[in-house]
């Protein structure tokens, strides 16, 4: 507080303090005129006195009173239109007044950003590509709708969330379902064909009660985009696979018939091959049987592919999941010198057991195979929930996977392996997808490969 405020406020407290003690002198006076003396006349005037100078108190409280409920008035109902001019008043009522006119300043610059944000606010919301609705989760009634919202809807607009029903009552029902910060894949029917809709949800606690802001983002586009980046990988990969059995296959089969027919195309006597053409012919036939046996063994394992079943969800202790799993794996890791590094919080996660149990096997034996040749070789096992986020990891410090081949680690058959079938990750993926979650991957070359297991 400056100098002159000091001053001012005690200017107040004196002019206060003076008036009171005016009054009790004045009164005193007037009582003792009145009673020790015959100058009752005095005493009158000495009362009147003393009446005034109250008068004169109470007024100059009621005066700040009156200009304090003004002014706590005008701030309840967003009206700083009162003016405070510290100049015109006296010294006592300087400071007070100063005070009001930098809290009407303050709070009126405070409603002009306020409002500017907003409308800002407003304009972006507006204008996004991204269409929103907002709505009451009391009684569902919506309070933001953008631009982009009621064209995807077709709805100029919406009072009340039920208005969706009409447009699709399974997106309703999902709505009303989701969770704040949860996202869901909705497929949307309209006249102009299939919409696929990312849909997510935020909770908020506002004044009126609990608001929910929904979110819906057309991503056909970027769908049909990695469908086709998707089938070009597996495309590429089936040939190559097929290829390499058809070609042998195809290649035999026409020296094994040439070993058995003439010029003429009929079949020879065998009794006049001799024996290094039946060598030749047994390999041949013996070839294109394991061949023929390899192609229907990736048929098959194609079709195991495309049959992930439904996960059966279960509250599952993870350490005594990850103990399991290592029971099977521990003799293995030691007579390979591998070191397991364990770091596990406690926690649950909701899963099919069995089938994360045929996921972590898999990555812990690729995690082996990696660490072939490497010195101090060690796979880390970790289990972390944070935020609600719960994250099962896989490491090793081997060699790390290059670039061009991390691309591909999921693509269905492909396999950096002599003897791998290249189902193993794409599998797992399916399985982490079907649990609602995700498998990731964090390599760099020479230090090492990471594995999330994402709920």
């Amino acid at each position: 507080m400056s100098t002159i405020q000091h001053i001012h406020l005690d200017s107040f407290r004196l002019n206060i303090l003076f008036k009171i003690l005016l009054t009790f002198v004045l009164a005193f006076a007037a009582f003792y005129v009145l009673t020790q003396t015959y100058f009752w006349l005095v005493s009158i005037w000495l009362i009147l006195f003393a009446a005034l100078a109250f008068y004169s108190l109470i007024r100059t409280i009621e005066s700040h009173k009156r200009e304090l409920a003004n002014f706590l008035l005008g701030i309840s109902q967003n009206d700083y239109s009162n003016s405070y001019r510290p100049e015109l008043k006296s010294s006592e009522d300087q400071d007070l007044h100063l005070a009001y006119t930098t809290i009407t300043d303050t709070m009126r610059h405070l409603r002009q950003e306020s409002e500017s944000n907003y409308h800002f606010l407003q304009t972006v919301v507006e204008h996004s590509s991204i269409a929103m609705i907002g709505y009451q989760e009391s009684d569902l009634k919506v309070t933001l709708m953008n631009e982009a919202a009621k064209t995807l809807f077709n709805k100029p607009f919406m009072k009340n969330l039920s208005g969706l029903k009409p447009v699709s009552k399974i997106l309703f029902e999902e709505i009303i379902n989701l969770s704040s910060g949860g996202k869901k894949l909705v497929k949307l029917k309209e006249s102009r064909g299939l919409i696929n809709l990312s849909v997510s949800a935020k909770e908020m606690k506002l004044d009126s009660g609990f608001f929910k802001l929904v979110t819906f983002q057309n991503i056909n586009a970027e769908l049909d985009e990695k469908e086709l980046e998707s089938w070009q990988k597996l495309i590429r990969v089936l040939t190559h696979e097929i290829k390499n059995s058809a070609i042998p296959i195809s290649t035999l089969t026409e020296v094994v018939n040439q070993l058995i027919t003439d010029e003429t195309g009929e079949l020879r006597d065998l009794s006049t091959l001799d024996e290094e053409d039946l060598e030749d012919l047994k390999i041949g036939i013996n070839t294109v049987e394991k061949r023929s046996k390899g192609l229907v063994k990736f048929v098959n394992a194609y079709g195991e592919l495309a049959k992930v079943p439904e996960p059966t969800l279960k509250e599952v202790d993870v350490e005594e999941l990850m103990t399991d799993v290592l029971s099977l794996l521990s003799n293995d890791l030691k007579r390979n010198d591998i070191l397991l590094i364990k770091s596990f919080e406690e926690g649950t996660i909701l899963m099919d057991r069995e089938l994360i149990e045929q996921v972590l096997i898999n990555l812990i034996k690729n995690a082996k195979e990696a660490l072939t040749h490497i010195e101090s070789a060690s796979i880390t096992l970790t289990f972390k929930n944070q935020n609600g986020q719960k994250t099962i990891a896989v490491g090793d410090n081997g060699s790390g996977i290059e670039p061009s081949v991390l691309d591909n680690i999921f693509v269905p058959f492909f396999t950096t392996k002599k003897d791998g079938s290249g189902i193993g990750l794409s599998l797992s993926r399916q399985i982490m997808r079907a649990h609602k979650g995700n498998i990731t991957v964090h390599s760099k070359e020479g230090i090492g490969t990471t594995f999330e297991l994402v709920f």
